[in-house]
């Protein structure tokens, strides 16, 4: 019998005290209570809320409170407290409820009674920075050209020289490079590799010439040129030419 009496009174201990950390019907825990439980006989409570959450947050002078991370603190009766309210990126502090209400940021109240509340009210958004727009290099961009080719061809005496081409090209970027390919079509013979020969003057333009030995080949020949400079500005054409029978 001792053991179940026994039984039965922790049960009702453990019962009572659950109701009491329970709250009552119609009510509940504010979201900013931190839990504090320390106080003392005849100690007056204030009770501080920010709206929304991370629209700011609120400091007390004595520093007690420092909320939302502590925003529910004992104080001496009649003890004058300042609150002042500090805003987050993107809001701004529109005002106070409760205790505070109709005064500006600080405002002060004294702490006298069981409990006294008040609440400091922000408005706004935080919006978060665009990334940044990735730059390209600087510096003046290379005007638009049109580049123009021109190949000729002088026939020669075939002693050694059976003809001379001359290039030449207009519209290219200024003072750059130019590269040329030289494909020999009549008669059938690899392209030729690229040969920087030329430099374009400050208007654009340039040229150069090459003297040809057909050897023992005699017929027409067929010439297809590419020219380009350093910015890639290129143009082709084909020319038209005749290695004549070399001397006896």
């Amino acid at each position: 019998m001792r053991g179940g009496n026994l039984a039965r009174l922790m049960l009702v201990v453990a019962l009572v005290a659950t109701a009491a950390l329970l709250p009552a019907s119609g009510q509940s825990r504010p979201p900013e209570s931190d839990g504090s439980s320390y106080t003392w006989t005849g100690a007056a409570t204030l009770s501080v809320d920010v709206k929304p959450w991370g629209g700011g947050y609120v400091r007390s002078d004595p520093y007690l409170i420092d909320c939302p991370m502590a925003c529910i603190r004992p104080f001496d009766q009649n003890r004058e407290v300042k609150l002042t309210a500090y805003v987050t990126i993107g809001h701004a502090f529109a005002g106070c409820e409760g205790g505070c209400a109709g005064q500006g940021n600080p405002c002060t109240l004294k702490v006298t009674g069981g409990l006294v509340e008040t609440a400091a009210v922000f408005t706004g958004q935080y919006t978060p920075p665009a990334p940044p727009t990735p730059t390209g290099p600087t510096g003046p961009k290379p005007p638009v050209v049109d580049p123009n080719l021109s190949v000729s061809v002088t026939p020669g005496d075939c002693d050694p020289v059976c003809f001379t081409a001359s290039f030449s090209g207009t519209g290219y970027n200024p003072n750059s490079s130019i590269d040329t390919v030289t494909d020999y079509v009549v008669p059938d013979s690899p392209a030729g590799a690229p040969d920087e020969v030329a430099t374009s003057d400050a208007t654009g333009a340039w040229s150069w010439s090459i003297a040809q030995s057909c050897g023992s080949y005699e017929g027409s020949v067929v010439i297809d040129v590419t020219a380009t400079d350093a910015l890639g500005a290129s143009a082709s054409t084909t020319v038209n030419g005749t290695c004549s029978a070399p001397p006896a």
